[in-house]
């Protein structure tokens, strides 16, 4: 279910930062144009490389790089869509919203907790490499995990934006349709979300990243 609202008391005009629009609009352009062409470029030399395509430690990087793109070529350029129609979304209707959501939230929190398995990842590349040194090893330590994280990421975000019973209000004259949707209002799914989806994946990425760059100091020492 779901409703429409195009006259919530906060505007865009009242909303936006000081930037002028047209500024905003084409440093937006620029940027993620470049970053388009930037993780293309990376995809392609990733996935034509064999030594690269088959190296363990450029699996997460090729999952990161296309969650990116998926946030580059819908959440920006549909944020650039709404300056250009002057602070509407458009078309104005509730699957445009409902993707926007899925960009917005699936893939940038997806790339939070992937993130945080590449983190604890690197350790086991960098000093335990006989843990998946066996195809068995691979299996268990590397290709599973994340075929389970991709599932996982994929199975919430359909759950919560599609089927999940409650009711979408869109307001098509904010930014990602007002960037609530329903289910962050239901206590135990908005609190799971927050912690496990949000801030579990981002402490462990500052964790376990500089517990590494300890464990690299460590050892050079001992050298």
């Amino acid at each position: 279910m779901a409703t429409d609202d195009n006259t919530n008391e906060t505007s865009f005009e009242d909303s936006e930062i000081s930037l002028p629009r047209p500024i905003r609009l084409w440093v937006l352009i620029i940027f993620d144009s470049s970053s388009i062409i930037c993780t293309l470029l990376l995809l392609y030399y990733l996935s034509h490389n064999r030594a690269s395509r088959k190296a363990l430690h450029n699996h997460v990087i090729i999952i990161l790089l296309i969650l990116g793109l998926g946030t580059q070529l819908i959440d920006v350029p549909s944020y650039i869509a709404f300056i250009i129609h002057s602070g509407v979304v458009k078309p104005s209707i509730p699957s445009s919203c409902l993707v926007w959501w899925f960009a917005a939230f699936g893939m940038y929190n997806g790339g939070t907790i992937l993130m945080a398995w590449a983190s604890f990842e690197r350790h086991i590349l960098v000093f335990n490499y006989r843990w998946i040194s066996t195809q068995k090893g691979r299996i268990l330590g590397h290709y599973l995990p994340i075929s389970i994280l991709l599932l996982y990421i994929i199975t919430f975000y359909i759950y919560v934006l599609f089927i999940f019973p409650c009711e979408n209000t869109y307001d098509y004259t904010l930014p990602i349709c007002n960037a609530y949707p329903c289910y962050q209002a239901d206590p135990f799914i908005g609190m799971w979300e927050f912690i496990v989806n949000n801030i579990v994946p981002s402490v462990l990425v500052a964790i376990l990243s500089f517990a590494l760059l300890i464990r690299v100091i460590q050892q050079k020492r001992r050298l």
